[in-house]
Order: structure tokens, then C-alpha cells, then sequence
């Protein structure tokens, strides 16, 4: 019976790559304005507007996201250097 980790960390990949494509989408939608041409210097204006609460929830989406990704690829590093390991002392 062999017990491999690669399966599941394709699969966290997989999972992590679903969650980015999502929050991606989220994003984009919400940040879609409209591009209003009132001055040349406009674009200078800075204004703080405090975050909406669904606004952050794609935001973290993308974050786990990221720590899935980080952690499938480890999974699959520290399996290919056991395997690596495995190899030299059979030889």
C-alpha cells in the first residue's frame, strides 16, 4: 500500500486556484466604474473611503486562496524530497 501526498495537494491546488478565480471576479465587479471626464487633473483627487464589509470578503477569499496554493506546493515538495531521500538510501 503506498501512501502518497500528491493527490491532496493537487487537490489544495486545484481548491486554491477556484477560490482565487472567484475573489478575482468579485473584485472586478465591485471595482468597475464608470470613467467620467470632468478635468485633466482629476486623477490627482485622493479620497478615503472606509472599506464596505463585503468589499474585505473577497479580499480574504484571495488570501486563503493563497495560503492553499502555498501550502499544496509544499506538500509537494516535501514529498518529492522524501522520495529523493528514499532513493539514496536504496543505492
Amino acid at each position: 500500500m503506498s501512501v502518497s501526498a500528491v493527490q491532496p495537494s493537487y487537490q489544495l491546488l486545484e481548491q486554491s486556484s477556484k477560490m482565487a478565480h472567484e475573489a478575482a471576479l468579485e473584485i472586478n465587479a465591485r471595482t468597475q466604474m464608470p470613467v467620467e471626464k470632468a478635468s485633466s487633473l482629476d486623477f490627482n483627487k485622493v479620497e478615503f473611503k472606509a472599506p464596505n464589509v463585503s468589499d474585505i470578503e473577497p479580499l480574504v477569499k484571495l488570501n486563503q486562496a493563497n495560503q492553499y496554493s502555498r501550502i499544496g506546493t509544499n506538500v509537494l515538495q516535501r514529498d518529492q524530497d522524501m522520495i529523493g531521500s528514499l532513493l539514496d538510501i536504496h543505492i
